[in-house]
């Protein structure tokens, strides 16, 4: 299965079919009174491929920690670099969750707005942890281990135009644009 088909299938899929249960399509008003946001299952589907990404860093560099020999500071130093790295991609993100956020809580109040939230948290540690491990799996834990942190340090992991979901990250960048 290719890198393509392995996001296609387990990550777009899955999730969209969740999120755009809950979702409709609709207009959202950002908190701090920036232009509206248009929330669709597409963005939303988007929006959560970023947050599964930025998952699997973290989850990869922890795994990879003590076999390294890294410091503790190992997996935040490579998240925040990672962080830096796809900035636009997270401020795209952060700008549409606070939207789609707002939306649900104005629709359907807060209640449901905590149960959609924990609901996020799931599908992103599930579908990202399923990533990691079968990244992990390819090989014996050094030898990932170390091809894990060659690609942390040349941005294999980062949002560009190699990621097999680029298009999708960039239209989330485009539709939250100021």
């Amino acid at each position: 299965m290719s890198k393509i088909e392995f996001w296609r299938s387990h990550a777009i899929v899955k999730i969209a079919i969740v999120v755009a249960i809950e979702v409709s399509s609709s207009v959202a008003q950002a908190q701090d009174a920036k232009p509206k946001i248009l929330i669709t299952p597409a963005l939303t589907e988007a929006h959560t491929i970023i947050g599964m990404q930025y998952f699997v860093v973290g989850t990869l560099a922890k795994a990879c920690e003590a076999t390294l020999n890294k410091p503790e500071t190992y997996t935040k130093e490579i998240q925040n670099i990672w962080l830096a790295q796809n900035k636009k991609f997270i401020d795209a993100l952060t700008r549409y969750q606070t939207a789609l956020f707002a939306d649900i809580a104005a629709r359907e109040g807060k209640e449901k707005l905590a149960a959609e939230k924990s609901r996020y948290r799931q599908i992103i540690i599930a579908q990202g942890s399923m990533m990691a491990d079968q990244f992990m799996s390819r090989g014996e834990k050094p030898v990932q281990c170390a091809k894990a942190e060659h690609g942390f340090s040349i941005g294999y992991f980062d949002i560009t135009p190699q990621f097999p979901l680029y298009a999708e990250a960039m239209t989330l960048v485009q539709a939250t644009a100021d």
